[in-house]
């Protein structure tokens, strides 16, 4: 699949034993930077020997020493801190592999083996998974639109893994592994796709890619164009992508049927799917409502929603996940132009809902409303969650460790927070009620799209609640990601960019049905 695993250079395999020519990976954990690793060769216990003498080894988490083998074939032995001993969990593997992977790249290391020894009081096939998610994500460097041409020529580097367990753990270790390598780099596509520009990834542009990508795996696609969605009526995507007539909007409506629909001879999968969408603004200047300049660059990154939604599609395909899922990237450029909407404009959305533009740079939800009504009308979905860099407040409330979380349902934001926790995905549950709800009415539509800047995050999330039946009966979670989407600076698990949030909470939440 080359397309999608082109961002993702790292093999991994699982081994019973540690092979001769590898840098060796071990944990050290606790006050004391014990070191787990049993039946280690003796010349990496005598280079873990020299590393405690030296005081090298580190009780922090994601801390790295290293140390060459006095042997005869000399090899690395690296040590990297999983911090205090009592509170060792999957993200710290994560965070730890990141590192370690960080480290290959920068050095060139080509092979690696880790040592994933019992007394790490995890699952090993969990502990397994957790090496290779973080193996993936950690190497992972969007490099592009780099310009260097003896990189360009060499192709990136490629990191071979191993992960060495008990020969009575390799089998499910090997299918955990598998299953979080696949989830990983599906993951890894989203932030590449996040991170293309604007001139390159806009909305057209953007459904071409996922064509192919969708062919990769089988996905099936559907796509509304300009034409279809004034004949449909949905007056908010199509204001948002006024301003840019040269690259006009579009809903990409990605569609998997689930194992039931694909073995021969079989009925399609007709239960109710799960509806996932993703506000796709391939960049965005603000409109009229125009932003800052500084961090303006960064708009890029608005799409990011559209893309977990993008990589969990991807990865649920290629798992084979038995459930049906329909995902949905409403794809559009908000620019300023003679052709842009304006504050003032009072728009009719696919509901019938009229909305007051107050505020042009509020347009994210504008584009997730359209997808939200019709997307419920069309597919009549049991559960729907929807993701998007919607509001600058839910950064000043939750900064950038927490996603914002909005719900009608307290079952169904319980799953997705335990599925979050589960990933190392941290969100955190806001409230919506009749309060806001006030805040939005209009005096000349039937409510506006911007009401100032209280409450703001949760603003967001009732605008897009008139969009959702009232009759309760559509489970529905609001994920503002806005905080989380990217990073301005290299965090334990991610480079710089986009981070792809969302993919694994979704899909494990999704597989967990």
């Amino acid at each position: 699949m080359k397309l999608i695993d082109s961002y993702t250079p790292v093999e991994i395999q699982v081994e019973t034993s540690i092979p001769d020519s590898a840098a060796i990976v071990v944990f050290t954990a606790g006050e004391n930077a014990d070191v787990f690793g049993d039946g280690l060769p003796p010349d990496v216990h005598n280079a873990i020997e020299l590393m405690a003498a030296a005081k090298s080894l580190s009780k922090k988490s994601n801390d790295i020493a290293t140390q060459a083998t006095a042997a005869k074939r000399s090899r690395l032995v690296i040590a990297v801190g999983l911090g205090d001993r009592k509170k060792i969990s999957l993200q710290s593997m994560r965070e730890a592999a990141a590192a370690v992977a960080k480290l290959a790249r920068k050095q060139e290391i080509g092979q690696v083996a880790f040592a994933l020894d019992a007394a790490l009081l995890l699952e090993a096939h969990e502990a397994a998974a957790a090496c290779a998610t973080g193996l993936c994500l950690g190497y992972f460097q969007f490099t592009q639109f780099k310009g260097d041409a003896k990189t360009k020529a060499s192709g990136a580097k490629k990191l071979a893994a191993l992960l060495v367990v008990t020969k009575s753990a390799k089998q499910s270790v090997a299918g955990a592994v598998e299953r979080a390598t696949i989830l990983a780099r599906s993951q890894n596509f989203a932030r590449a796709v996040a991170g293309h520009p604007g001139n390159v990834m806009h909305p057209v542009a953007l459904e071409k890619l996922v064509r192919a990508a969708a062919k990769e795996c089988s996905l099936g696609v559907r796509v509304l164009d300009e034409r279809e969605m004034t004949k449909l009526g949905m007056g908010g995507v199509l204001a948002v992508g006024m301003g840019s007539p040269q690259t006009p909007p579009r809903m990409i409506v990605l569609e998997w049927k689930g194992q039931a629909s694909r073995g021969k001879g079989q009925a399609k999968n007709q239960h109710a799917p799960v509806l996932l969408v993703g506000k796709a603004i391939t960049f965005d200047t603000g409109g009229i409502s125009i932003k800052p300049r500084e961090g303006m660059q960064r708009m890029v990154f608005d799409k990011c929603g559209a893309m977990a939604v993008l990589g969990s599609m991807i990865a649920l395909a290629r798992l084979n996940a038995p459930q049906r899922v329909i995902g949905i990237l409403s794809a559009a450029e908000n620019h300023v132009s003679a052709t842009a909407y304006r504050p003032g404009d009072i728009l009719t959305m696919y509901n019938g809902v009229t909305v007051e533009v107050t505020n042009t740079d509020a347009e994210g939800r504008l584009v997730l409303a359209d997808a939200l009504a019709w997307g419920i009308e069309t597919y009549k979905p049991a559960a729907v969650v929807d993701l998007a860099t919607l509001t600058g407040g839910v950064v000043i409330a939750l900064g950038k460790e927490f996603a914002g979380v909005f719900a009608n349902n307290d079952n169904l934001a319980d799953d997705i927070r335990s599925a979050g926790e589960f990933t190392g995905e941290k969100m955190w549950r806001l409230p919506i009620g009749e309060e806001v709800k006030d805040m939005m009415k209009s005096d000349h539509a039937d409510i506006v799209n911007s009401a100032g800047r209280h409450a703001h995050a949760i603003q967001g999330a009732e605008f897009l609640r008139r969009f959702i039946p009232e009759d309760g009966r559509t489970p529905w979670v609001h994920l503002d990601i806005a905080g989380v989407a990217d990073n301005e600076k290299a965090t334990p698990l991610y480079s710089p960019g986009a981070t792809g949030w969302g993919v694994r909470t979704l899909v494990h939440w999704i597989l967990s049905r």
